[in-house]
């Protein structure tokens, strides 16, 4: 039996308490135009050329992206969903919160396979769109002032080693190893 086997519950409490510092951290600037004569005010930072941005954590990033998912659902329940790109953006973009609602499950009820491998599936499907943001971030040269996509990475790399160091434990102990 492995050492994440036997404290999977004890980890499993560490990566959400890290996802959630990753989420109340910053992950966008909401940008306002101050010409550079002018001195930006806290909480504002000086940005490129003429422009201030209010760091903005990652819970408030994904409530103003929250409204267009629930408009995705709800077009698709009345069936008046057109299959816009910037809906289906929007509904791919609220994919890191999932693994949260989907490791919760895991720390307080008897796990299955199933379990197991939803949750698996929904930390793989949370990074892609992390990545992209975190590749913007990076483009635009903000990494470490947008910290909270490069940490929540880091989160969901671990929490899928971690995983699959269990799924692994629990294979070898159903053959017997």
């Amino acid at each position: 039996m492995s050492w994440f086997d036997t404290n999977r519950s004890i980890v499993r409490v560490v990566i959400l308490a890290l996802f959630i510092v990753s989420m109340l951290g910053p992950w966008m600037f909401d940008l306002i135009n101050v010409p550079a004569e002018y001195e930006c005010d806290k909480p504002f930072v000086r940005l490129e050329g003429d422009f201030c941005g209010l760091p903005l954590s990652g819970i408030k990033f994904f409530t103003w992206f929250a409204g267009g998912f629930f408009q995705i659902i709800v077009g698709l329940m009345t069936g008046t969903f057109t299959g816009r790109s910037r809906e289906l953006i929007v509904g791919f973009s609220i994919l890191p919160l999932i693994p949260f609602f989907t490791t919760l499950p895991l720390i307080w009820k008897k796990e299955t396979p199933r379990l197991r491998t939803i949750n698996l599936v929904t930390w793989i499907l949370a990074l892609i769109p992390t990545v992209f943001i975190f590749l913007e971030t990076q483009r635009s040269g903000q990494v470490l002032r947008l910290w909270g996509p490069l940490l929540y990475i880091l989160v969901a790399v671990g929490a899928l080693t971690v995983e699959i160091l269990i799924q692994r434990g629990k294979v070898k102990e159903a053959n017997g190893a």
